[in-house]
Formats: structure tokens, sequence, C-alpha cells
């Protein structure tokens, strides 16, 4: 597990080999995460409580992994989604 305020500290040979990154959706967001993802592409995402984000969360994510973001996966409860429906008309 690797805190945020220890992305700075880590190295990136230590991250070969990961396949899989566990964070929030804020966390994806986060500038020092370029260091992570340079090594560990990110090409499927999975938002939980997908319903409870706002439409523009969304924006910064699909604007920053455009280019090897491939699969994305929305989970929440269908009585919560108006947001989520307003994004899969988007796309």
């Amino acid at each position: 597990m690797v805190r945020s305020d220890l992305f700075k500290e880590i190295n990136h040979t230590k991250l070969q080999g990961i396949s899989v990154v566990l964070c929030t959706l804020s966390m994806l967001s986060n500038f020092n995460i370029g260091k992570f993802t340079r090594v560990i592409p990110l090409k499927t995402l999975v938002i939980d409580e997908a319903s409870q984000i706002e439409v523009g969360d969304y924006v910064p994510i699909f604007s920053a992994y455009k280019t090897t973001l491939r699969k994305v996966c929305f989970i929440g409860d269908d009585k919560q989604c108006k947001s989520l429906f307003f994004i899969l008309e988007i796309i």
C-alpha cells in the first residue's frame, strides 16, 4: 500500500509486475499519480458508487487517460443513477 504522501519516495522499479491499482477517483486526478500510470497504464477503470459522483468529476480522468483507457465499468444503485445515465448517453 502506498499513501499519497509517499508518492515521491516510490522508485518506479518497485512498480514492475503490478497489474492492479486500487484508488479513489480523486486520487487518479493527483498530479503525482503519473509516476505510477507511466509504468502501469490505466486500461480498465471500475468505478464503484458511480451515481454518487458528479458528472464533471469524470472529465479529468477521461481526458488524462484517453490514450490508454479502454474499458470503464460503472457500478451503482439504479435508483440513484441520474448522473450516470447522462454520462452513458454522451459515450
